[in-house]
């Protein structure tokens, strides 16, 4: 492969780990940063004397910059939520392949738009969903291709972590469902748990995204911090192909679980999770794999140079596939309505690092029963869980939830 040119927009934050990534290739001779554009260069240094090492040219505008650098590859866009859609739609009319950080928008009709682009422009997308190129998830959807436990029947991820409040004060946006008069939709589903609801999509579809488009999506969102989004949610959504998804995640357990999916088939189960563990039990017996950990931010890199570079290796996720994750976020909004607060009887407080953080402790202990039995948390029933309405997603194309709202 020869050496791709590359720059990034955005440097601080997750941009950092983008930097790292971006600059392992250069040791490697496998990339040349050609250059970056942050507006607030003099705030992270490191990342800033890391990136002019390796000769590339700082701008404050980055349309000047692939302006004044023709020559660029690709762009890298790390910046926050609500930047993804414009930058990434105007770098790709301008002729240059993008790799932009998760989640690629906010709504449906934003990752529309940069369909749109990509496929106008005939320039790649791939989008940031690191956790899709881990050997043992390409190894779990070409199993469930082959058939290696029937017929897919059911998907269902549970994700647990701890998140304390210095987190949600980390940034302007973080928590939020707007910020500045633009949709973030920062909660469970749309960010930090974003990896794990993906990926039960295309596990639903057995890597094909068009099989598993969610039709229906019923939700139910809560918070116990003092936020606007949720940080507690489960998720209900059929798929065209008559697959159920199932999705629960709270970032207001006690410690960080590992996230992990099951797969339901015909002929068997599969068990996938966040540390490249694998685990059939199917038509051929009972196989359990489990990998060396790789670099999954490299691997999303590499697989975009490659297809840069002519090779007919298709991306582990171009744009195209992660309409079935905004359809299902912007659904899961419409279905629950409201983010509802979850009343301090419930939750404790306490301690945590130079920061406090706030628990559930009774969803703690009774999440991963609701996920076995398919069932949301009014079904269980949690004291503090509200019904909510089945919402169709079948010709939905537009998120019109109103600007400003604090739910």
């Amino acid at each position: 492969m020869r050496t791709i040119r590359a720059a990034i927009i955005g440097i601080g934050g997750f941009g950092a780990q983008h930097v790292g990534i971006m600059s392992e290739l250069a040791k490697n001779g496998m990339l040349d940063i050609v250059a970056f554009a942050e507006l607030n260069a003099e705030a992270y240094e490191k990342q800033f004397q890391q990136l002019v090492s390796f000769g590339a040219v700082h701008y404050t505008d980055y349309e000047w910059m692939l302006a004044e650098h023709p020559e660029i590859d690709f762009v890298a866009i790390a910046t926050p939520i609500a930047a993804h859609k414009p930058m990434c739609v105007r770098v790709l009319q301008l002729g240059f392949h993008v790799l932009v950080e998760k989640p690629p928008a906010a709504t449906v009709q934003d990752v529309d738009a940069m369909i749109a682009a990509s496929q106008e422009s005939g320039r790649l997308c791939q989008v940031n969903f690191q956790h899709t190129s881990g050997r043992a998830f390409r190894n779990l959807l070409e199993q469930l291709a082959a058939g290696a436990i029937g017929q897919v029947t059911d998907v269902t991820g549970v994700g647990r972590w701890k998140r304390n409040r210095s987190y949600y004060d980390r940034t302007r946006w973080a928590g939020k469902l707007t910020c500045d008069g633009q949709y973030v939709l920062d909660g469970t589903f749309n960010n930090p748990l974003a990896h794990l609801l993906n990926n039960c999509l295309l596990a639903a579809g057995s890597g094909d995204a068009v099989k598993a488009l969610p039709e229906e999506v019923q939700a139910e969102l809560y918070h116990v911090n003092d936020i606007e989004s949720d940080d507690v949610s489960c998720i209900r959504i059929g798929a065209a192909n008559g697959v159920n998804i199932y999705f629960y995640a709270m970032l207001c357990h006690h410690e960080n679980e590992t996230p992990s999916i099951r797969v339901r088939g015909t002929e068997g189960e599969a068990y996938w999770d966040y540390t490249n563990k694998l685990t059939i039990r199917g038509r051929n017996g009972e196989q359990s794999l489990e990998y060396e950990a790789d670099s999954l931010m490299q691997n999303m890199y590499l697989n975009l140079m490659r297809a840069i570079d002519g090779s007919a290796e298709p991306l582990y996720c171009p744009i195209e596939a992660c309409r079935n994750f905004i359809l299902a976020s912007n659904g899961a909004h419409e279905s629950a309505d409201r983010v509802l607060a979850i009343p301090q009887q419930y939750v404790v407080e306490r301690e945590d690092n130079d920061s406090t953080v706030r628990l559930l402790p009774g969803l703690s202990e009774r999440i991963m029963d609701a996920a076995d039995k398919g069932q949301l948390y009014s079904e269980y029933p949690f004291p503090w869980a509200k019904p909510t309405r089945l919402f169709s997603t079948k010709g939905y194309s537009r998120f019109e939830l109103p600007i400003g709202m604090a739910r």
